[in-house]
């Protein structure tokens, strides 16, 4: 398995072996990223706010000034590239649940991609390419919502940080200018995706220079300029923005920046070891081990060797990493997504530099049979690849037990069944949730329809004969109570009624 000595013939590898690895992958990518990705409505919470973002860009044509509820938005005060792309995947693919989580399956695609690619370069094998990205792609902590399966930012941000971190190993082991341009665009990138968070592994990339002995290195001005790079995209950003609308730099200090590093914003209190708990007891229990062993070889392989750049640029990084989000009062359980490619690498890496020194020692000389190591491969994925698709079939049978979440779902059917109704209000429940508030503006927006809408205290402001749509049962109960009505459509839990007269 994952035998890296250079063939004896100098005819090329076949085309199975070259590209083999890499296609099995793209294969086995579709359930973890793709499968039943449309099949859940819009999530309460930062799903639905980041797309109502996303989509009043279209509907006040402003690519500024971000907007909810027509105002500017100062609690989701990041920067604007992922909404930016958001938004044009709405206008391509429409105000629906594939627009929205397409940008997000195809970012997490892409460091999937970057992870085999990193792998096979620093291991010399293309199945540990192909290990490393089946251990990301069964990693609970990525492959799951907020992160690969939604239209949250932390896909696009994992994305970003990963290239940036890997540009700067390549940077400290050749010295090449353009990896260390290719940081700098990385983290820029990642900056004016997230702002702050992305600048979070700038301690790990740090304390790699100090693990390398790579002091040297910064002595040159083109990582300093990459860093200028990152600090002027960023300043300018956040400059023409507040002056845009002013009042933006105070709600970044207090949503972003000293807000959750010093205070418990929104009850989100967790102790200091709480995302090492996570990782031993869910998000990463079934490839801990191997990710230690992967660090391990910074300290016994040969100094210079590429496991140890790799382990020792890596281990940096994420220790640093999860040092930093432990120390950060507000935590949330999708903080440390950016670590899970870094750490698929390290069990790459620990796993197949293992497997080649015991396979050595036993048997010398015996090459494997390709057969058995693209095998092997697979034998250690397979449990962790079934546990991550039965994880989201659970997830599908309950996609439909918050009823405000389905009026997207029921506004689609109802147009289909009563094409010519183009006027009507929303009925919600009364509690505080952004999804429907999306699927009206969506309806309004892709249909050219007139949506109000209205919680259970304002029935008064209905007149008999207008149309109300409505799903669960608290809702419905409410508007039953104060009109008699008629039921136009029917689906699931929701239903289209046509007010009748007062009771």
């Amino acid at each position: 398995m994952f035998s890296s000595a250079p063939p004896l013939s100098t005819r090329p590898l076949p085309w199975w072996r070259r590209f083999g690895p890499l296609l099995l992958l793209l294969a086995l990518a579709y359930f973890p990223l793709f499968w039943q990705l449309t099949s859940f409505p819009v999530q309460q919470w930062d799903e639905s706010r980041t797309a109502l973002d996303a989509l009043g860009i279209l509907v006040h044509h402003d690519w500024l000034v971000i907007r909810y509820l027509n105002e500017p938005d100062l609690w989701n005060s990041k920067p604007p590239l992922w909404t930016w792309l958001l938004a044009g995947s709405i206008r391509l693919f429409g105000p629906t649940e594939l627009g929205l989580r397409l940008p997000a399956a195809l970012a997490a695609l892409t460091t999937v991609l970057l992870i085999y690619a990193a792998a096979a370069r620093w291991l010399r094998s293309p199945l540990a390419g192909l290990l490393a990205g089946l251990v990301l792609l069964t990693s609970p902590g990525y492959i799951t919502f907020h992160v690969a399966r939604t239209a949250d930012f932390d896909a696009m941000l994992t994305l970003c940080t990963t290239a940036g971190v890997l540009s700067w190993l390549a940077y400290l082991r050749t010295g090449r200018r353009r990896w260390a341009g290719a940081t700098g665009l990385s983290f820029a990138a990642a900056v004016l995706t997230k702002g702050i968070a992305g600048a979070m592994f700038g301690p790990g990339l740090l304390l790699a220079v100090a693990l390398t002995g790579g002091a040297a290195r910064l002595r040159r001005p083109a990582p300093w300029l990459a860093a200028g790079l990152v600090l002027v995209l960023a300043v300018g950003w956040y400059v023409v923005r507040e002056a845009a609308a002013p009042g933006y730099l105070a709600a970044v200090w207090d949503y972003e920046v000293g807000g959750p590093a010093g205070n418990q914003l929104e009850g989100h209190y967790k102790p200091f070891e709480w995302y090492f708990n996570l990782l031993a007891e869910y998000k990463f229990s079934l490839w801990l081990l191997p990710a230690l062993l992967g660090i391990s070889l910074g300290w016994w392989t040969p100094r210079g060797s590429r496991p140890w750049w790799l382990a020792r640029v890596l281990t940096a990084v994420v220790a640093s990493f999860y040092l930093v989000l432990a120390l950060t009062q507000t935590k949330l359980f999708w903080y440390d997504a950016p670590a899970f490619p870094l750490l698929a690498l390290l069990v790459a890496a620990g796993l197949t530099t293992t497997f080649r020194t015991v396979r050595a020692a036993v048997a010398p000389g015996r090459p494997l049979r390709y057969a058995a190591q693209v095998a092997g491969v697979l034998a250690l994925a397979t449990f962790p690849y079934l546990n991550q698709i039965q994880y989201l079939r659970k997830l599908s049978n309950h996609r439909f037990e918050n009823h405000q979440l389905v009026y997207g779902h029921h506004l689609r059917y109802q147009r289909q069944q009563l094409p010519n109704l183009n006027r009507y209000i929303l009925g919600t429940d009364g509690s505080f949730n952004d999804s429907p508030e999306f699927y009206r503006l969506a309806a309004e927006y892709q249909f050219g329809h007139w949506v109000r809408r209205l919680g259970p205290w304002q029935t008064g402001k209905a007149q008999p004969g207008e149309i109300v749509v409505v799903c669960g049962r608290q809702a419905t109960a409410t508007w039953q109570q104060f009109f008699q009505t008629t039921v136009l459509v029917r689906s699931d839990s929701c239903l289209t009624l046509q007010l009748g007269p007062r009771r």
